[in-house]
């Protein structure tokens, strides 16, 4: 069992027994405002169900048909719990007003008093073993129902100063307390639900996150610029998004190393982060109209066409092609005769540039002798 789970059940043991005492000191202790509370406890089982539902829904690993996870389920657990609260809250409220604003209702005795206070302590310390739980599992249902305890415990408050109130003689602290409390339940609720949505709308992380993540890759002396940042959040954790700019004249390998670079830099120094996705550009897509619809294979079947035309005893070369500024670039190593003169070298390369650039899907060629290999 984890500790999830565990905290679950806790929680679900303590409604029952808090349930029980409740009905039985609102019975026995004459206070409608403890039955009424007793009723939101049983009430809270169907929040523990749907959070022990939602909460094991959401650890299951990524699997084919759920590559990010199952983590979503979290977060609409978490809305559905805030959306309870809000209801909860009006309910205590109105409960509260009309059950404790009767004239004729019968005083409330200490054992009322008792289960309340009984109530008010549980619940809170619920609320403090449950939230820490959920911290520590980056569980954002176990985080809500955490403050559905919280919330427990304000309304038996509520209960508990009406039940005061009403013993002293002063009527008008009941309602009074009771529509206070049941607003600051119903806001409870507001923020989780309102933390739910943003979620579930893949709203961005927070700005502090962001700027975290902007500082880490502008740490990073081969990335020159980067765009398109894009965050959200599933199930407690962060999923991001990049676009670098490197230097165009990198190798695919040196562009990975980048790219992984940023991309371990973020997890380590950032909690709850999932996964990153860096994209590798080497010039920026915004200044390029040109979508290159020329293939590598093409343009190296162009070169080599042209270079046996100009000289039939040269090894076939090694080409190189880059996609810089909406042009084709193409790099060409060749092997020549080492008996070969220098001016005679030179009159070679400048022919193969020039024949090359004749061909109107090259925009500039770069040749280079190889003197490494023998012919």
């Amino acid at each position: 069992m984890t500790t999830g789970i565990r905290a679950i059940i806790v929680g679900m043991i303590a409604n029952i027994l808090l349930a029980f005492f409740k009905f039985a000191g609102g019975i026995l202790g004459n206070s409608v405002a403890l039955v009424a509370d007793a009723i939101h406890s049983l009430s809270d089982l169907m929040t523990d169900l749907v959070v022990l539902f939602t909460h094991r829904i959401g650890k299951i690993p990524q699997d084919e048909n759920h590559p990010y996870g199952h983590g979503r389920a979290e977060t609409i657990g978490a809305t559905v719990i805030g959306l309870l609260i809000i209801i909860t809250g009006a309910g205590v409220a109105y409960e509260t007003w009309e059950a404790l604003a009767e004239k004729n209702a019968a005083v409330p005795g200490w054992l009322a008093v008792v289960a309340a206070l009984l109530s008010i302590c549980i619940n809170e310390g619920l609320f403090h073993y449950t939230r820490r739980v959920g911290d520590a599992t980056k569980s954002p249902s176990l985080i809500a129902n955490a403050w559905h305890h919280r919330t427990d415990a304000i309304s038996s408050i509520a209960a508990l100063v009406g039940i005061v109130g009403a013993g002293l003689g002063f009527a008008f602290m009941d309602p009074l307390a009771g529509t206070v409390v049941g607003c600051m339940i119903i806001k409870v609720g507001v923020d989780i639900t309102r933390n739910g949505l943003r979620d579930l709308m893949d709203t961005a992380l927070s700005d502090e996150h962001t700027k975290k993540i902007q500082d880490i890759l502008r740490n990073i002396p081969e990335v020159l610029h980067f765009h398109d940042l894009r965050t959200r959040v599933i199930g407690g954790e962060f999923l991001i998004d990049v676009h670098i700019l490197v230097d165009s004249e990198m190798t695919v390998t040196e562009g990975h190393r980048v790219a992984e670079t940023a991309r371990r830099n973020l997890i380590n120094a950032i909690h709850n982060i999932q996964d990153v996705l860096v994209h590798v550009d080497g010039e920026h897509d915004a200044e390029v109209e040109t979508i290159y619809p020329v293939t590598r294979k093409e343009l190296m079947e162009i070169a080599r066409s042209l270079i046996s035309e100009l000289a039939e005893n040269i090894s076939p070369p090694e080409i190189r092609v880059h996609h810089i500024k909406g042009k084709n670039i193409v790099d060409v190593f060749m092997q020549i005769d080492l008996s070969q003169s220098m001016e005679d070298s030179r009159a070679l390369v400048a022919n193969v540039k020039s024949k090359l650039e004749t061909a109107p899907q090259i925009g500039q060629a770069r040749v280079f002798l190889d003197l490494n290999r023998e012919l």
